[in-house]
């Protein structure tokens, strides 16, 4: 990355268009609830129904009136700060460009998804998450839910009332995240690190994994680490975080993934919320700053070591055994820690070679 995006990357440029204000970012984020509510009662459907035969369903209506919403309200934003003879590019607020291509991505998807419906049917389990449509639909969907992060990112002095949009949106984007890769996803299912052995009606031993299987489930753990500590990342490195900031985002995704397969493992809920409560005490005791990089990397690389621990202790708890080793169970902790600390000091070298200072905390 050479000296010029470095610096863009680290402090943005000043922006021609009018920012949005609380109260639109505030909208924003109630249709993109809206949009991502739809989104997530519809997987649902496709876990939890097996004779899904037409397009025309209450889920997809659902997502595609928070579409709807999203759509116009972006739409409206961008009327109202049209000036006659400007461009109306030159309208739509600051950090809502992507959004409002996300809305034109989100459109073409969804009459994408509807002929594809048409020709191959409703697609189940792994096929819906690989459909071409369903992926442009994430990607619209993506980019409409994180316009109050960018926009915050754009006006890095603002308040912490004015910041809840901004968090609330980066937690909403990993929810996309997740839920387009909610085969990898940790805390939808405990059987993703347990390998079982019966035969007839007997009750299932734990056994000890094949090789294949533990790369699946490092593959997996790699990929839930990524959707949930990115985005807190992201904020970590603009502003300083109460510490149950990090705590909540990753919390309510984990519960969400639960809810959409019918809570088959509903004890998992409370093991999300031990490892969420030691995410927050990490953070407490830690206190990063963006201008304070070693307390940052330490918050942000043990956040999925404390995160995903109770995990292995829950599942182990549950099923009176655990098929991984210590080592291969601790070298796992291990490797999302590196991860999200190899992914901080990647992002925190970006911005010292900007050699800009970083922005004042906000409380």
């Amino acid at each position: 990355m050479d000296a010029t995006a470095a610096h863009a990357f680290a402090n943005p440029p000043v922006s021609v268009h009018r920012p949005a204000t609380a109260v639109e970012d505030i909208i924003t984020l109630a249709a993109g609830v809206w949009l991502l509510t739809g989104t997530y009662v519809d997987g649902w459907a496709h876990n939890n129904l097996r004779d899904l035969e037409t397009f025309f369903t209450p889920w997809h209506a659902i997502l595609y009136s928070g579409f709807a919403a999203c759509a116009v309200w972006i739409a409206a934003l961008t009327w109202r700060r049209h000036a006659p003879g400007a461009r109306w590019t030159e309208a739509i607020p600051a950090g809502y460009g992507a959004a409002a291509a996300g809305v034109l991505l989100f459109l073409v998807s969804g009459a994408a998804d509807f002929a594809w419906h048409s020709v191959f049917g409703i697609e189940q389990g792994l096929k819906a998450l690989f459909s071409p449509s369903h992926l442009g639909l994430a990607t619209g969907g993506f980019l409409i839910l994180s316009a109050p992060f960018s926009s915050a990112w754009h006006s890095p002095q603002r308040s912490w009332p004015r910041l809840v949009p901004a968090v609330v949106s980066a937690m909403l984007s990993g929810m996309v995240a997740a839920f387009i890769l909610q085969e990898f996803a940790v805390f939808a299912r405990h059987g993703l690190i347990q390998t079982y052995s019966g035969t007839g009606g007997a009750q299932p031993a734990v056994t000890i994994p094949t090789s294949s299987s533990i790369m699946v489930s490092l593959a997996s753990f790699f990929v839930s680490t990524a959707a949930l500590f990115v985005p807190v990342l992201l904020l970590s490195l603009r502003w300083r975080l109460h510490a149950s900031v990090p705590a909540a985002m990753a919390l309510l995704p984990s519960v969400s993934l639960q809810i959409m397969v019918a809570l088959r493992d509903v004890w998992l809920v409370p093991v999300a919320l031990v490892g969420a409560v030691l995410v927050a005490v990490l953070w407490a005791v830690a206190r990063p700053t963006p201008d304070r990089r070693a307390r940052l990397m330490t918050a942000i690389g043990l956040s999925p070591v404390v995160f995903w621990a109770p995990y292995f202790a829950g599942v182990a708890l549950h099923d009176g055994a655990l098929s991984f080793s210590p080592e291969i169970w601790g070298g796992t902790l291990a490797w999302t820690g590196l991860e999200m600390l190899a992914l901080a000091a990647l992002t925190l070298k970006v911005r010292a070679t900007a050699g800009t200072s970083p922005v004042s905390p906000a409380h």
